[in-house]
């Protein structure tokens, strides 16, 4: 499973709660992070989020190699021992910032990603949907890199993800991030445990 959505919409939120209720009901569960989760993974966030600016495809580019080492050193390793995956971030963040908002393609990113997982995508994928100005309140402390290109980028990056909601229904559930964080992570379980 993993989470989506701008910055300060409250999926990392929404991750943790579902790492906890599935954790309470006795799963084992790997929750890991978009970039992050492996020693390169957290150098590229680094350069990605505290760098200097990027061309698009430079971009990209290093969120696929950090995602193409997530999956051999942490997702596929826990998926194939039975555990049960939550990641904050994966595929769709690229399509919606990358792909989308920046104009490189959904098509031509998600070529580069299919290569990077070995086509590995999760079962579900929710988007935490909030008004860019309310997202921005609800940031605390200093912008990174992407944050800081403002609430117009965030509300591009906000229509990418519903475009994508659009074009892949049967994976991406939409929430609404202005409810309460446990009325959508009630929302979340419900709908997992409609797909079991």
């Amino acid at each position: 499973m993993t989470f989506e959505g701008i910055d300060g919409s409250g999926k990392t939120t929404q991750a943790r709660l579902l790492v906890e209720a599935l954790r309470a009901e006795g799963r084992d569960v790997v929750s890991t992070r978009e970039p992050g989760g492996t020693e390169v993974g957290e150098r590229v966030r680094e350069l990605v989020l505290d760098g200097p600016d990027l061309a698009p495809w430079a971009e990209a580019a290093l969120f696929a190699v950090a995602r193409a080492q997530l999956v051999d050193e942490v997702i596929a390793p826990a998926l194939s021992s039975g555990s049960d995956v939550v990641c904050d971030r994966y595929v769709d963040s690229s399509l919606a910032y990358q792909g989308i908002a920046r104009g490189l393609g959904v098509e031509e990113v998600l070529e580069l990603s299919l290569r990077v997982t070995g086509g590995l995508f999760p079962e579900r994928t929710f988007v935490v949907l909030l008004d860019a100005e309310e997202a921005a309140r609800r940031r605390s402390g200093v912008d990174d890199r992407i944050e800081s290109e403002g609430v117009a980028f965030q509300r591009d990056v906000d229509r990418a993800y519903r475009e994508l909601a659009a074009l892949y229904p049967e994976r991406i559930t939409l929430l609404d991030g202005s409810r309460a964080a446990d009325e959508i992570a009630k929302e979340v379980r419900d709908d997992l445990r409609a797909l079991a």
